[in-house]
């Protein structure tokens, strides 16, 4: 079997690398891509792999637009931290989908599913995937957190999303940062985190910070093509923005 992984983080890819080679060594990677625009150009100049594992959210968008630019003929698994609820149309419309971070048992179920519905010479319905895919950017947009509960003290507070301006990763621990400068721990991974908050309002601009569109004041020119932000409150490290970024957060700061 011959799969194509597109993941944007190298630690999560090279994982999920490690965890289907310790279920099948004979399984062929032909390739990992880290964007949109990679993965459209690789499509069009290889043969089509027989699985997919496709990360939903990306530097430059998410997965789900490549759906709407080409015909995909080969299933997918997506990769996503993405509650249940946001997609039980995947299955019926795909193969599977794995929460993260992976586990070797998911992975497993999700590549027996495979070999029990898919031959080499069977194709994958691309408009029903396609209408998949629109039912849950509905479902999820519908669902957006207005609140987050925080334990300060003796005390369950709930916080208003309106009132936080960035989440953001300290020594391995996930904390808020409200616009009134107040900081609260979070019992949840910033990609749980950005799954639940309005993608108009709120953007992953590196592994550590998560930034709402009122908390940015300024972006800097930086060294490498990178963009430097300043941000309202003043957060505890500079927080820089990747070239690979720079483009999609520009028409984020946009909408």
């Amino acid at each position: 079997m011959r799969v194509l992984i597109l993941e944007d983080e190298s630690g999560v890819a090279k994982n999920l690398v490690d965890l289907i080679h310790e279920l099948d060594p004979s399984i062929e990677v032909l390739a990992i891509l880290q964007s949109i625009e990679e993965t459209l150009g690789w499509m069009s100049n290889n043969s089509k792999p027989d699985l997919g594992f496709f990360d939903i959210r990306l530097a430059d968008g998410e997965s789900f637009d490549i759906f709407d630019k080409t015909d995909v003929d080969f299933p997918v698994v997506f990769t996503t931290a993405y509650d249940e609820y946001a997609l039980r149309a995947f299955k019926v419309n795909s193969i599977d989908y794995l929460l993260k971070p992976i586990d070797s048992s998911a992975l497993e179920k999700a590549i027996s599913k495979y070999h029990s519905l898919y031959s080499a010479s069977e194709g994958v319905n691309h408009q029903a995937l396609v209408e998949a895919i629109k039912e849950i950017k509905s479902a999820s947009g519908e669902n957006y957190r207005r609140s987050f509960l925080i334990h300060h003290r003796d005390r369950i507070i709930p916080l208003g999303i309106e009132k936080i301006a960035f989440f953001y990763l300290e020594d391995e621990l996930v904390f808020c940062q409200t616009h009134d400068n107040n900081r609260y721990a979070i019992d949840q991974s910033l990609e749980k985190i950005v799954d639940q908050v309005s993608p108009d309002e709120f953007y992953r601009v590196n592994r550590q910070f998560v930034v709402s569109r009122q908390s940015v004041v300024s972006a800097l020119q930086h060294f490498n093509r990178k963009l430097k932000l300043e941000l309202k409150p003043k957060p505890v490290s500079d927080v820089l923005i990747s070239k690979i970024k720079v483009s999609s957060f520009k028409n984020w700061l946009e909408i």
